[in-house]
């Protein structure tokens, strides 16, 4: 049997991406960084934008 360890994620990264070179870079608590994410859609619609989990040690820097 295998056990996984599964950190909760507090935090994401959002991205808004310029072809291949993100143009703004922001990591945020989960529900902070779910309303910066619908703002930079809105804002840049014809851009992608990415939203990605972080580990919470990473998140601390």
């Amino acid at each position: 049997m295998t056990e996984t360890l599964e950190t909760p994620v507090t935090h994401r990264r959002v991205r808004v991406w310029f072809g291949a070179h993100p143009i703004a870079d922001h990591t945020a608590a989960a529900e902070l960084a779910g309303q910066y994410e619908e703002a930079m859609r809105r804002r840049f619609a014809s851009l992608r934008v990415t939203s990605e989990p972080v580990l919470d040690s990473a998140a601390e820097r």
